[in-house]
């Protein structure tokens, strides 16, 4: 930059950025291990007699789990070195030479350096650049012991996070394309056009016993309920001919701590074309007869199991199998972190960056003592250090598993 026209702004120094170490990861690592090892068998059991309308997260986990079976104790050891570096660099490295360069800093606020004081903070920040690059190097010669794990994790933490659990639903008719099961204003379940987009619209089925309790997703404290009649439930026990008893109360929404158990429980299948059905009233199901025709608002009822088209409904998108949730709820303690771990595959990138920020920083002094102009840094030394600590705490806390 000698001989370059004159800076308009006042020079900074870049800040040193840790893309993947700003994390917990290494306080997880070994957690997210031990617990890949220990869900891997019943994981297995549920994933054998599942059916997956999405391999994705299936497959995420398979390969996490198998990267975590072949952690061993010389793998272990390679991870070890790499997380004593960040100890030493922030314990015998970063220390001292920060506090010096501090010092050299402070009278440099409101004038330019001089060249030798320029000289002075580039040989600091070069020796730590030295200490970063080095260690960069030995996160490349050692990434075998990192990068497999690292990246099944990561893999795994975006399908965990992509799939949720038990996503809404919409209860369609598949006999009549555009209308889907919602209530009114005044709670009474009703056929909805669903070009509308309301949010009554869609619902989440939560697994109770041999049922399920329909919550409205616009409201979660809204569930539908069929009110109890005790002594209609009695008739609907027998099949036709031998029933009278041909229609129930009508559906609606009701709060979910006000209404009785059974009245917010339905039998549903997973499958498309199935009845709607309250547990208590054995031979009704819920039905859209469409009476004065199709529209928006149309009322549903209770009314007898008869198979028509107008007593089926199916669910979009399908609806998460209850082996599907168990299979999800056995693998998220290890799969939660995934993402956070996964940044210990960028490990040596993250060195390589610490590196050239601190070579840019000397870049940027000596131009501040060539162009006469006052040198400004983004971060105290103070925030710096106190950022390593953290780090090197982490990091310290992962070694000791990693004896282990």
């Amino acid at each position: 930059m000698a001989g370059g026209g004159a800076l308009t702004e006042p020079a900074t120094a870049a800040r040193e950025t840790l893309p993947a170490l700003e994390t917990g990861a290494w306080r997880r690592l070994c957690l997210m291990v031990a617990e890949g090892r220990r869900r891997a068998a019943p994981a297995a059991d549920i994933a054998r007699v599942t059916w997956f309308s999405d391999q994705t997260l299936l497959e995420a986990w398979v390969a996490f789990a198998t990267a975590a079976e072949t952690w061993d104790t010389a793998v272990r050891d390679d991870a070890r070195t790499l997380a004593e570096d960040i100890v030493s660099y922030a314990k015998d490295v970063a220390p001292e030479l920060y506090r010096r360069l501090a010092a050299m800093l402070g009278p440099l606020k409101s004038r330019p350096p001089s060249l030798e004081e320029a000289k002075a903070c580039q040989a600091i920040l070069e020796t730590l650049c030295r200490a970063a690059e080095e260690r960069a190097r030995r996160a490349g010669a050692l990434s075998g012991a990192m990068t497999p794990l690292a990246q099944a994790a990561e893999r795994l933490g975006k399908a965990f996070a992509r799939r949720e659990r038990n996503p809404p639903v919409r209860i369609v008719l598949p006999h009549v394309p555009g209308m889907c099961l919602s209530h009114d204003d005044d709670g009474w379940a009703c056929a909805s056009d669903m070009a509308t987009f309301d949010k009554r619209q869609s619902w989440i089925l939560e697994p109770s016993g041999d049922a399920y309790v329909l919550i409205s997703a616009d409201d979660p404290d809204l569930v539908l309920v069929v009110d109890q009649d005790e002594d209609l439930i009695p008739m609907t026990r027998r099949p036709p001919p031998f029933t009278f008893a041909d229609r129930g109360p009508r559906p609606r929404v009701a709060r979910r701590d006000e209404a009785p158990a059974d009245a917010a429980r339905f039998f549903v299948s997973v499958s498309s074309d199935l009845y709607l059905q309250n547990v208590s009233y054995q031979t009704l199901a819920l039905e859209c007869p469409g009476d004065g025709g199709w529209r928006h608002g149309a009322p549903i009822f209770t009314t007898l199991k008869r198979g028509g088209a107008t007593q089926r409904w199916a669910f979009e998108p399908p609806l998460r199998s209850r082996q599907e949730l168990i299979f999800h709820d056995v693998i998220a303690p290890a799969a939660a972190p995934g993402l956070e771990v996964g940044g210990l595959a960028r490990l040596g990138d993250d060195w390589t960056a610490i590196a050239d920020d601190l070579r840019a920083g000397a870049a940027q002094m000596m131009a501040c003592a060539e162009h006469g102009q006052p040198f400004a840094a983004n971060s105290s030394v103070v925030d710096v250090l106190d950022c390593w600590r953290r780090l090197a705490a982490e990091a310290r806390n992962a070694s000791a598993d990693l004896a282990i």
